[in-house]
């Protein structure tokens, strides 16, 4: 298993679709940043500036992070856990 530590928050949770095809959210308390160590094979994808994380009960989570884009690929790519 491999892992990334990052400085996070979460932003919102994405539960999936209601029965009018609408997406379910709900947004999390904007907190401070903390560190977390993340399990990379939860990660589902990675933006500008946010993470999301694959999470129990077939739900996603969205966090903000901090450090940016091309450190976040840069520290990936080192591990050999990003292909160009």
């Amino acid at each position: 298993m491999h892992y990334i530590s990052a400085r996070i928050r979460p932003a919102k949770v994405f539960h999936g679709y209601d029965q009018a095809g609408k997406l379910v959210t709900a947004t999390m308390p904007n907190e401070h940043f903390v560190e977390k160590v993340i399990k990379v094979e939860r990660i589902l994808s990675i933006t500008e500036d946010h993470i999301f994380i694959q999470c129990p009960h077939d739900t996603v989570q969205n966090w903000e992070y901090e450090g940016g884009f091309d450190t976040m690929k840069g520290r990936l790519r080192q591990a050999g856990l990003l292909i160009d």
